[in-house]
């Protein structure tokens, strides 16, 4: 018997009344979705880095395409945000500034993080990058200047793999996916962004956290993620939620 949560991709799309997960390449995705779609992007792409080994983070990727493609999908007045690393940002922020005159840096806190580096300061923080259009919504009802959003970065949320599941104890590895960002962050994000009824795009879904907080939110979602294995687990946490 085969055993789906190892198949890499199958090419699905899983959908429910709140949204849907396609099982796809990004970039094949965007260049064939319609353009002015969607109200909002919000999504965590691969940081290039190669955290654990992976692949998929050791892959060079074309911000330069990702960026005309996230304007070309959103709404007149919609918002993207983007986390990156830090070597990434100078790429992300001068391809968005090609289509957005609006660009703002964000940093998520993190003073829960684990882990230790002896002989150097413990790094505590991501970035992000907010860019929209003079006209752009933006959440009036709460404020957010010298706003701090802080939460662990492991925990009870970082979904584990299947008991019956072998996995790896390297650093990195010990969840199912290395980069699952806490969901509170993300909700944060999309109640200053978007506006119930709105749909949000994630294209580098991982395990769904997107769709969790639009769904909790009122919004619309629709997300793309490459890995078979991270698509189940996506769905079964949308599934979890009705």
């Amino acid at each position: 018997m085969i055993d789906l949560r190892k198949q890499d991709h199958l090419g699905v799309t899983s959908s429910s009344k709140d949204g849907d997960i396609h099982n796809k390449d990004a970039f094949l995705f965007l260049g064939n979705c319609p353009a002015h779609r969607y109200e909002a992007i919000i999504t965590d792409p691969p940081y290039e880095i190669g955290i654990a080994g992976k692949d998929w983070d050791c892959k060079k990727l074309r911000i330069d395409v990702l960026a005309y493609q996230f304007h070309r999908v959103l709404k007149p007045g919609g918002n993207v945000f983007v986390f990156c690393s830090d070597f990434q940002f100078g790429d992300w922020y001068r391809e968005l500034s090609r289509y957005f005159t609006r660009l703002r840096k964000y940093a998520w806190c993190k003073p829960d993080s684990r882990g230790t580096n002896k002989g150097m300061f413990q790094e505590s923080f991501e970035l992000g990058l907010h860019v929209c259009s003079e006209n752009a919504y933006f959440d009036m009802e709460d404020r957010y200047k010298n706003y701090v959003v802080a939460g662990k970065t492991s925990g009870n949320e970082r979904m584990m793999p299947d008991p019956d599941e072998e996995w790896s104890t390297k650093k990195g590895e010990k969840t199912l996916h290395p980069t699952q960002k806490k969901l509170s962050v993300i909700e944060t994000l999309v109640t200053a962004l978007s506006k119930k009824g709105d749909t949000i795009l994630d294209p580098f879904a991982g395990t769904g956290t997107l769709g969790v907080a639009a769904k909790n939110l009122g919004r619309k979602f629709e997300m793309v993620e490459y890995g078979f294995r991270n698509h189940i687990a996506a769905w079964d946490r949308i599934l979890g939620e009705e």
